[in-house]
């Protein structure tokens, strides 16, 4: 096999996570969001501390899950493979329902995806990251 069929296969296993996640966010199912993750992942929302660890992951989104709901859709990504490393660069559009009657909120922005081959050849997420590209009401982009 050459090297960029093997870069191919990861690409497309890489793709099929990044699915997953994204099917599981638009869920609202956080143990699902789990299995997308390596054990030493660090998630990192805008306006939050980090959140670093499996288990820290999947309890920030049974809490966010709880006070609302999203649908995100990636409309562009691009990866690139570095033997066991890739990373994901990825632009994304959404509608967050807050919940207690609050109107829905739309967004875009990017977000970087980070993935490591695990020992089963699995591609986990160790890194995630993302950033609105709207204004807030003072007129920075990314705050809300």
């Amino acid at each position: 096999m050459s090297t960029s069929d093997a870069a191919d296969i990861d690409r497309a296993a890489i793709q099929r996570t990044t699915a997953e996640l994204l099917a599981a966010v638009n869920a609202s199912d956080a143990d699902r969001c789990s299995g997308v993750w390596a054990p030493n992942g660090v998630l990192m929302p805008p306006h939050h501390p980090a959140v670093p660890g499996h288990q820290a992951i999947v309890q920030y989104f049974r809490s966010i899950f709880l006070r609302s709901k999203f649908r995100f859709t990636f409309t562009s990504s691009h990866i690139h493979v570095v033997g066991d490393t890739a990373l994901e660069r990825v632009t994304y559009s959404g509608i967050i329902w807050p919940g207690d009657d609050a109107p829905p909120i739309e967004d875009v922005g990017k977000g970087l995806h980070v993935y490591e081959r695990q020992a089963n050849g699995a591609w986990k997420l160790t890194h995630d990251i993302w950033n609105s590209d709207l204004k807030n009401s003072r007129g920075v982009a990314g705050s809300r």
